[in-house]
C-alpha cells in the first residue's frame, strides 16, 4: 500500500485508457490538479497533445476565483492545451453548500467535456483525499454495538473514492492519482518550477474534510486506513457479485411499479436482505441504501418476527406466501408542474420531459383514478399478482393531472405513447447520479430488470501493471 510514484501512476492510467479519445482534466489551479495536468501533458508529449483538454470551474464563491481560473488558462495557453472556464451562475444554497458546489462542478465539467469532445473527465484526487474520505465515512458508522450484525454490515459498506465513477449515465470521472500523495505531487511541481494556487477554503474549519485533514496523522495510521479500505472494497466487490447473481435469478419487476422476490424459505438470508434493501431504495426513489437500523428491520421482517407489511425507504414491503412484494407507498407523493420544453425529476423515480412548445404539464400521483382506462403495464401483469398490491402500487405512479391537445386528465404516464408531448423514463437516484465502477454490474442487472439499457462501460481496461514503484 506504499505511496506510488506519480510518473508510474500516470503511465499506468494512460496505458489502461488506450491510445484514442480525448481526456478532459479538471483543473482548479491547486497543486494536485496542476500536477495532474503537468504529468499528463509531459507523458502524452507533443505527438498526442491534442488529446488533452482542460476545464476550470469558477464557482463564484470567492472574489479571487476568476483570477485563479485565468491563471490556469494562461498555463494552458503557454503549453498549447485547449482550456475552457465554466462558471456556476445563479443563487447559491445557504445550507449544504459543499454538496451543491460538488454537484454543480461535475455538471459543468461534464458539459465542458462534451463540448470539447472528451471521452472522460480526469480529476486529481490523491492518496490523502482517499484517506480523508474513508476516515470521514468511518466516523459515521455507529460506535455502539460493534459486535452485532448491523455494525459489521455497516463497516463492510465503507469504501473510499472509486477510481472510475459514471456521472449522470453520461460521463466517466477517472481518478488516476488515488495512490499518489500530495507531497509527491508538490515535489514534482517544485522540481519543474511550476507554480500553483492555494485555495483558502482548504483551511476553513467549517468544512468536515478540512477538520479531518488538520488532525494529527501518522504514517502507520494512514497505512492501516488504506489496508482497511482495500479490504472493505474487496468485500463490497464480492457482495456485489453475489447480489448480482441473486437478483438475476430471483427478482422480477412488474410494470415498473412492483418488485417481487421469492418466498423467504427459498432464499439465502444475506442475499435476500441486500436485495430488499437495494430494491426498496430503487422503488422508493432514494439515493442511499437504508442505514443500520433499517437493516435490522429487514432482518426481522424476513424472519417473520414482525408484521407481514412494513414501510421502508418510502416503500411498502409486503410478505406473502407467493413472495415478497415491494412498491412505493402512497405517502408524500409530489405534484409537479413541468414547464414547456423542460425536464423535471418526479419523486426521485421518473424523468419527465414536457416537449410541448407552450403548455405546462402537471404531474401527480395516479391514486387509482377509476375514470382512466387500464394502462398497458397493468394489462400485461401476471394474473396471480395480489390485487391489493397492484392497486396500492398503481396509486403511487405518476399521472397527468391537467389536459391539453387531446390528453386525458388522470392518465397514467407510463401508458402514454411516444407521440404524445411527454417523455417519461425511469430514474435510479441510487445509480444515475454517481455510479462507482465496482457497482456497475449490479446497476446493469437492475437496469435489465426494469427494461432499461445497460450503463456505459468504464473506458479503463482492468489490466494493471503488476509492479508499482515507490518514491
Amino acid at each position: 500500500m506504499s505511496d506510488v510514484c506519480p510518473e508510474f501512476a500516470i503511465e499506468d492510467f494512460l496505458e489502461r485508457f488506450g491510445e484514442t479519445g480525448k481526456l478532459c482534466v479538471a483543473v482548479s489551479g491547486g497543486s494536485d490538479s496542476i500536477a495532474l495536468l503537468h504529468l499528463l501533458h509531459h507523458h502524452l508529449g507533443t505527438q498526442h497533445s491534442k488529446r488533452l483538454t482542460a476545464v476550470t470551474v469558477d464557482h463564484g464563491l470567492r472574489a479571487a476565483s476568476a483570477g485563479e481560473a485565468e491563471a490556469v488558462a494562461h498555463y494552458c495557453r503557454s503549453h498549447g492545451i485547449v482550456h475552457r472556464t465554466m462558471t456556476w451562475v445563479g443563487p447559491k444554497p445557504a445550507n449544504g453548500l459543499q454538496d451543491a458546489a460538488r454537484n454543480a462542478r461535475y455538471e459543468l465539467l461534464c458539459e465542458g467535456a462534451r463540448s470539447l469532445g472528451a471521452r472522460a473527465i480526469v480529476t486529481a484526487h490523491t492518496r490523502d483525499d482517499q484517506i480523508e474520505t474513508f476516515a470521514m465515512r468511518q466516523e459515521r458508522v455507529p460506535a455502539t454495538g460493534k459486535g452485532n450484525g448491523a455494525a459489521k454490515r455497516a463497516r463492510r459498506g465503507l469504501a473510499g473514492m472509486a477510481e472510475a465513477v459514471l456521472f449522470h449515465r453520461q460521463c466517466w470521472i477517472l481518478r488516476p492519482l488515488l495512490r499518489v500523495s500530495r507531497a509527491a505531487l508538490r515535489a514534482r511541481l517544485v522540481a519543474a518550477s511550476v507554480a500553483w494556487t492555494d485555495d483558502p477554503s482548504n483551511v476553513d474549519r467549517r468544512f468536515e474534510r478540512v477538520r479531518m485533514r488538520m488532525r494529527d496523522r501518522s504514517a502507520q495510521a494512514d497505512e492501516r486506513t488504506l489496508q482497511l479500505m482495500a479490504a472493505s472494497v474487496d468485500a463490497r466487490r464480492r457482495e456485489a457479485e453475489t447480489l448480482t447473481l441473486f437478483l438475476q435469478g430471483n427478482a422480477q419487476i412488474h410494470g415498473d411499479m412492483i418488485a417481487q422476490l421469492p418466498p423467504v424459505s427459498s432464499a439465502d438470508g444475506d442475499d435476500l436482505h441486500r436485495a430488499i434493501a437495494l430494491l426498496a431504495t430503487l422503488m422508493g426513489g432514494r439515493a442511499y441504501l437504508p442505514g443500520a437500523s433499517a437493516r435490522n428491520q429487514i432482518a426481522r421482517f424476513v424472519s417473520g418476527a414482525g408484521p407481514a407489511r412494513i414501510n421502508l425507504s418510502r416503500c411498502v414491503l409486503d410478505r406473502r406466501a407467493k413472495g415478497i412484494f415491494l412498491f412505493r407507498e402512497k405517502r408524500a407523493l409530489p405534484t409537479l408542474k413541468v414547464a414547456p420544453g423542460c425536464l423535471a425529476l418526479w419523486d426521485g423515480r421518473y424523468r419527465i420531459i414536457n416537449s410541448h412548445p407552450a403548455q405546462p404539464l402537471v404531474v401527480g400521483p395516479f391514486e387509482n383514478n377509476q375514470d382512466c382506462p387500464p394502462c398497458e403495464p397493468v394489462r400485461n401483469f401476471p394474473t396471480d399478482l395480489p390485487r391489493g398490491v397492484v392497486s396500492r402500487a398503481l396509486a403511487a405512479q405518476p399521472a397527468i393531472l391537467n389536459a391539453h391537445d387531446g390528453m386525458t386528465t388522470g392518465r397514467l404516464c407510463q401508458g402514454m405513447a411516444p407521440s404524445d408531448e411527454l417523455s417519461v423514463s425511469r430514474y435510479f437516484a441510487h445509480f444515475d447520479l454517481f455510479l462507482p465502477e465496482f457497482e456497475s454490474r449490479v446497476a446493469d442487472i437492475c437496469a435489465s430488470l426494469f427494461g432499461l439499457p445497460a450503463y456505459p462501460q468504464s473506458p479503463l481496461s482492468m489490466n494493471r501493471h503488476e509492479k508499482w514503484q515507490t518514491n
